[in-house]
């Protein structure tokens, strides 16, 4: 009977280390596989920033483009059609608009230049 006894005390240390092996190797694996996860989203995020801020880029120098050729039209309209100040005023609301809506987009932008 004492040698029972022996058998079953001299196997639990192993039962316990075999068990705290495995509960290791799970907490370890969940850990590798949840940062796998968060680096995948982090990843993800980031590409889909960089692709919106080439889209404001582009809408940027778009609009920069509009407010120059409006200016430059305003100018020109400003020289041979001085009387019409209707003609000027909505050059000017226009360019208003699109001065506001360039602002926008900068600050957007800027957000999104500033997430990681």
């Amino acid at each position: 009977m004492l040698e029972s006894k022996k058998r079953v005390g001299g196997q639990r240390p192993a039962h316990w280390f075999l068990a705290i092996m495995l509960w290791l190797g799970v907490v370890c694996s969940g850990f590798f596989l949840a940062k796998y996860y968060f680096d995948q989203a982090i990843m993800s995020v980031q590409q889909t920033n960089a692709m919106n801020v080439q889209t404001l880029e582009a809408r940027l120098e778009s609009l920069s483009a509009d407010i120059a050729e409006i200016k430059k039209e305003l100018n020109s309209a400003g020289r041979t059609l001085s009387s019409s100040d209707s003609i000027q005023k909505e050059l000017n609301k226009k360019i208003e608009e699109l001065d506001i809506q360039l602002k926008e987009l900068e600050k957007s932008l800027n957000i999104l230049r500033e997430a990681p």
